[in-house]
């Protein structure tokens, strides 16, 4: 490790272990525990409500699996909370939660919230064909090449993980200060390689290029939107009916995806610029000078990413009549009964 220079060693203490200990209580095992709690519920919601539309439409197959990865990221970001709970890693235990979250709860939470992104992606691409070329998109997007896209993308974030995983394990080791058998996180010999590989698949590429993709797709859907709007405006005095059913029905879908495209913009703006700025700065690391402030760091983008998956069911009831009147015939009839 190199030496840092003074600038280096002033940010390497502005955040002391007191501190850390704070930030990380309040903002991981507080904050971030109890709203993926409520995100845990709320995609659960979703996904029911997505199985009793059914799946003969591409954007609610679509939607589906962006649940299922919201779920996914939500459950990890639970076990993170449980594991920084001092409650939790303090009690006798035959593991150290924190020698195994890294591996248990932070890295599938990575690959949970990387899977949300590209099908965050997709479906702002979806959208755009549907208002670029609205007569071909149907034979373009069909259901069963959505469900192929979908779980490809599954199949791929997955696969980018398995070099970390080749250098990081957990096994049963024995302790001999406590005499006792316990799960430890073990590491080959080819860890710093294998994870520098993943770093920069998942972690920089990955990042960027759908965060980027999603932006263009996002302004090209505003844009298109627009001028579709005043084409449809000028036109609805000679077909009125036609002009403003179809418009009214892709505004209402185009706009709900825009939102949920701007919601992950805004939540994903601070990961993604960590993720790149870890690559001009090689001593912000977990194990680098910057250590505190790189968790001070990562435990605020937790945060963001946890609210990015968890409030996509107050976009479905405000913009979608047909989620909501599934939703109120589901849950809230239920409930009144």
């Amino acid at each position: 490790m190199t030496t840092p220079s003074p600038s280096g060693s002033y940010y390497a203490n502005i955040v002391s272990d007191e501190q850390l200990y704070t930030i990380k209580v309040v903002n991981v095992v507080v904050i971030s525990g109890l709203l993926s709690l409520f995100g845990v519920a709320s995609n659960i919601i979703n996904i029911v409500v997505f199985a009793k539309q059914g799946f003969q439409d591409s954007m609610n197959i679509s939607l589906m699996g962006l649940a299922v990865s919201d779920l996914c990221s939500l459950l990890t970001m639970t076990w993170i909370s449980i594991c920084e709970n001092p409650l939790f890693y303090r009690s006798e235990l035959n593991f150290d939660p924190k020698d195994i979250l890294y591996l248990t709860g932070a890295i599938p939470h990575v690959l949970f919230v990387k899977i949300a992104t590209f099908i965050t992606a997709f479906i702002t691409f979806e959208r755009c064909l549907c208002i670029a070329v609205p007569l071909k998109v149907k034979t373009i997007i069909t259901p069963g090449r959505t469900k192929t896209i979908i779980i490809s993308i599954y199949v791929a974030m997955s696969v980018l993980m398995i070099p970390f995983y080749l250098g990081n394990r957990l096994e049963w080791v024995f302790d001999f200060p406590t005499n006792v058998t316990v799960l430890k996180t073990t590491f080959t010999a080819e860890r710093e390689m294998l994870e520098a590989i993943t770093f920069l698949t998942q972690g920089v590429f990955a990042s960027t290029f759908s965060f980027v993709f999603v932006i263009c797709c996002t302004i090209v859907l505003v844009v298109k939107l627009k001028s579709k709007t005043k084409w449809r405006q000028a036109t609805a005095a000679k077909s009125d009916r036609a002009a403003e059913g179809v418009g009214v029905k892709d505004q209402k879908v185009v706009k709900m995806v825009t939102l949920i495209a701007v919601i992950f913009i805004v939540c994903s703006l601070p990961p993604t610029l960590l993720f790149l700025y870890m690559v001009i700065d090689l001593d912000f690391r977990i194990n680098g000078v910057y250590r505190n402030l790189y968790l001070v760091v990562w435990s605020s983008s937790y945060l963001t990413e946890t609210i990015n998956s968890s409030v996509n069911i107050f976009v479905y009831l405000k913009m979608s009549s047909k989620y909501r009147a599934v939703f109120m015939k589901t849950f809230w009839t239920h409930r009144k009964k």
